[in-house]
C-alpha cells in the first residue's frame, strides 16, 4: 500500500470487525503494520466481533457454553409444561443409575438433565450421559451429550446441558442414557459437601425463571470455581428444567448469595441444587479429575475461523460460537447481523503466539471458563494485519465467543 494510499473499503482485523476509513496521518488502529506509514481509524459499528474460547474439563464439568444467563437462562416465553422420560438403565447397575430426567424449553432452546446415582463408595468416576430429545411423534429432534465426574459416594448427582433445536421444533420428551467408566481420578475423599438454603424461585428481569439460594462453605479453606447444577421439577415431581452456576470463589466458613438463570417449561414449584467442584478447591486438588484434550489445537480452530469467514459460511461459523451465546442470540438474529454489514475478504497467513489467558467471562452471560489466546496473521487488503482470539474448548470441540458489544448488538 503505497503512501497516501486510502483505504475506503471495509477491513475487517478478524474476528474485531470494524470499519477502516483512511486518514493520512500515524496509524494508530488496533491493526497495526510497522511498514504503513498512511492511517486507517477504527469506526466501531454493530458487526464487531472479538472471538474468545473456553477452556473446560470435560471429565469433570458441566459443559456451560450452555452455562449462565446465555445457557440456563435465555429470555422469551416458555413452552408448556414439560414431561419426563423413563430413564434408559443402559449402565452397568453396579457403577451408576439413571434415577430420572426431563427437560425445559424456551424457544428452540432445551435444557436437558439427568439425576444420576452413585453406586459406589468410590469418587472420580468418569459419567458420561446422552440426551436425546423427540417431538410428540417420537421424531428424534437433536442429541447432546455431558461429560462429569462423581464428586459424592453413593449419592444422586445433576448432570444436565443445552441442546438447540431448529426454530419451530417443540421437545416432547427426552431419553437419557447413562455410561459410567472405571477411569479417572479414583479416591475416597470427597468434594465437600456445601449446604445450600432453601431455593426461592422467581420471574427474572429477562423474563424467565431465577433460582437464588445461599451456599454455604463449612470448610477452613476456600473452594474456587464450585460447579453447582441445578434441577427444577412440577408438582408431580417431574423435571421440567434446569441450569448451572460457576461462582468463583466460596469463602472459607462463608457463605454466598447465587442468582442462578434456569431454563424451565413453565413455572416449576422447587428446585434442586447439587454442588460439585472443578477440580480447583484449594484443599482437594489432588481428587480432581484431569481435563479431556480438545480435538485439534485452538491455533488451527482459529484458523477454520478466519477460513469460514473468508467462505463468508456464517450458518457453519454460528455453529461453533459457544453454546452460553448461542443461547441468547439465536442463528437468524446472528445470519441477519452478518448480512447487514459490508464485510471484507480474509485470508489466514500464519500464527504468532498462543498463551493461556487464565479465566474469562463469557459476555452476555455468567458463564466464567479459561481461555487460550491466539495471536495470528491475517492478510486482508494487501496487508497484514495481527489480530487476537480467546479459543474455549466446549464437549471436546473448540469454540469461540462474540464480544458484548456485539452480543446487544445482535440482540436489538
Amino acid at each position: 500500500m503505497t503512501d497516501g494510499a486510502c483505504c475506503n473499503s471495509v477491513i475487517d482485523t478478524a474476528p474485531m470487525l470494524s470499519e477502516w476509513r483512511c486518514r493520512n496521518a500515524p496509524f494508530d488502529g488496533q491493526a497495526h503494520n510497522p511498514g504503513l506509514r498512511s492511517s486507517c481509524t477504527p469506526q466501531h459499528h454493530r458487526g464487531h466481533f472479538v472471538i474468545r474460547t473456553i477452556l473446560v474439563a470435560t471429565t469433570a464439568v458441566l459443559a456451560i457454553a450452555s452455562c449462565g444467563s446465555g445457557g440456563a437462562g435465555s429470555s422469551g416465553n416458555a413452552t408448556s409444561s414439560a414431561t419426563a422420560s423413563a430413564p434408559k438403565a443402559s449402565a452397568p447397575k453396579d457403577l451408576g443409575t439413571v434415577v430420572k430426567s426431563g427437560f425445559g424449553q424456551s424457544d428452540e432452546y432445551v435444557w436437558v438433565t439427568a439425576v444420576v446415582h452413585n453406586n459406589s463408595t468410590y469418587v472420580g468416576q468418569t459419567v458420561t450421559v446422552n440426551f436425546n430429545v423427540l417431538d410428540a411423534a417420537g421424531k428424534l429432534l437433536k442429541s447432546g451429550s455431558q461429560v462429569e465426574s462423581f464428586t459424592q459416594p453413593s449419592a444422586d448427582h445433576i448432570v444436565g446441558t443445552q441442546v438447540d433445536l431448529a426454530p419451530g421444533e417443540k421437545a416432547a420428551k427426552v431419553e437419557a442414557t447413562l455410561d459410567v467408566e472405571a477411569a479417572g481420578a479414583f479416591s475416597d475423599k470427597p468434594f465437600p459437601k456445601l449446604p445450600v438454603s432453601k431455593v426461592a424461585i422467581s420471574k427474572s428481569e429477562y423474563g424467565g425463571q431465577e433460582a437464588s439460594f445461599e451456599l454455604s462453605n463449612p470448610t477452613d479453606q476456600p473452594l474456587k470455581d464450585v460447579r453447582l447444577a441445578i434441577a427444577c421439577s412440577d408438582a408431580a415431581g417431574n423435571i421440567v428444567g434446569g441450569g448451572s452456576e460457576f461462582p468463583e470463589l466460596v469463602p472459607a466458613a462463608g457463605k454466598i448469595k447465587i442468582d442462578a438463570s434456569v431454563m424451565t417449561s413453565g413455572t416449576p414449584v422447587e428446585c434442586a441444587v447439587y454442588t460439585g467442584s472443578l477440580g480447583l478447591n484449594a484443599d482437594d486438588a489432588s481428587s480432581a479429575t484431569a481435563p479431556a484434550a480438545p480435538t485439534g489445537t485452538a491455533e488451527a480452530a482459529f484458523k477454520v475461523w478466519v477460513d469460514l469467514f473468508e467462505k463468508k459460511d456464517w450458518k457453519a461459523q454460528y455453529a461453533t460460537l459457544v453454546s452460553a451465546q448461542r443461547g441468547v442470540i439465536s442463528e437468524k438474529q446472528y445470519l441477519d447481523c452478518r448480512k447487514s454489514e459490508q464485510v471484507p475478504d480474509l485470508k489466514w497467513s500464519k500464527v504468532l503466539s498462543v498463551t493461556d489467558a487464565g479465566t474469562i467471562t463469557i459476555p452476555g452471560t455468567k458463564a466464567k471458563l479459561p481461555a487460550t489466546k491466539v495471536s495470528a496473521h491475517v492478510t486482508t487488503s494487501g496487508m497484514n494485519v495481527p489480530v487476537d482470539a480467546h479459543m474455549l474448548v466446549e464437549d471436546g470441540a473448540w469454540k469461540w465467543s462474540m464480544t458484548q458489544e456485539n452480543v446487544d448488538g445482535c440482540r436489538s
